[in-house]
């Protein structure tokens, strides 16, 4: 077996490896003046199983093409068998057309990494579990799906937030939050969330609870803008919540995000490592390594 981290996750690649007692060989990549990325391979492949590190965040085009040229690359080299680890795989969120016309973004995604001879995919807390199975069903590829909430909510059990209260931005979410009062204990409860299918534009309706005093942690899969988590956080704050944190596994950050969350009063952001911010406290190193010894 061969640890091969991208440009994108060249440390978490390196922790891989590490956990799995084996040498990380980093590509060597370069980004020409045009915009393009040179890739290559800088071990021997042939007849081995190759496992790919890359997530594909920020700057989606340019992480998932580096993907898979990572991954053809391995190919035409010989490599018997190639994984790949996407921490956070882009363009998984669009799996249903909700709109005439709409393309469907990760059935394009999951088609192309099959073409390029990807064997296994391993994702971290993918956008919808149950989609993404009824669309595995056409495609060669297998997918395995894993959660790093586990991680997350022991991190924050015992990191002052032991009997915290678990909440989710929507009901969708409600797997995660569930997931993690099984750890945390507090109990949990989902906020409801509106989409304007146009615009985007959300607006949220927040339960009424019994907040006054209490920790309260906010859950997500993914924080892009923060407008949905810093009206959570808010509604809590304005309920009497001592403590709530604004947790989620994949930053995203867009420009702004930061100063919204602390403006509505979070005390803490948390965020697992798939991308790489100064938020991500959580390794999913073990979790991945753990994942790919039992493929």
């Amino acid at each position: 077996m061969i640890v091969i981290p991208g440009p994108a996750s060249v440390e978490l690649g390196k922790a891989v490896a590490k956990k799995l007692g084996l040498e990380a060989y980093p590509v060597e990549h370069k980004i020409f003046s045009d915009g393009e990325s040179k890739i290559r391979i800088t071990v021997p492949v042939k007849d081995e199983h190759v496992v790919l590190v890359q997530t594909t965040a920020p700057d989606p085009d340019r992480k998932f093409m580096q993907l898979l040229m990572m991954a053809r690359t391995a190919k035409d080299f010989g490599a018997e068998r190639v994984t790949a680890l996407v921490p956070y795989l882009a363009y998984a969120r669009q799996d249903k057309r909700f709109l005439e016309g709409e393309a469907l973004t990760f059935d394009v995604a999951l088609t192309l990494l099959e073409s390029v001879g990807i064997d296994d995919l391993v994702v971290v807390d993918i956008h919808n579990e149950e989609v993404t199975k009824e669309l595995q069903s056409s495609h060669r590829i297998k997918v395995h799906p894993v959660s790093a909430i586990p991680a997350i909510a022991t991190y924050l059990k015992e990191n002052g937030y032991d009997g915290a209260y678990s909440l989710s931005p929507d009901i969708g979410r409600k797997d995660i939050v569930s997931k993690a009062s099984k750890i945390m204990g507090g109990g949990f409860a989902f906020f409801e969330k509106v989409r304007d299918l146009h615009t985007g534009k959300t607006t949220m309706i927040i339960k009424e609870l019994e907040m006054k005093g209490k920790k309260a942690v906010v859950f997500d899969d993914i924080i892009s803008s923060g407008g949905t988590m810093a009206r959570a956080i808010k509604g809590l704050k304005d309920q009497g919540a001592d403590l709530v944190a604004a947790v989620c596994t994949h930053a995203l950050f867009m420009p702004g995000a930061e100063k919204k969350l602390k403006a509505a009063g979070t005390d803490l952001i948390l965020t697992a490592d798939t991308v790489e911010t100064s938020y991500s406290k959580v390794s999913i190193a073990g979790l991945l390594a753990d994942t790919v010894k039992q493929l």
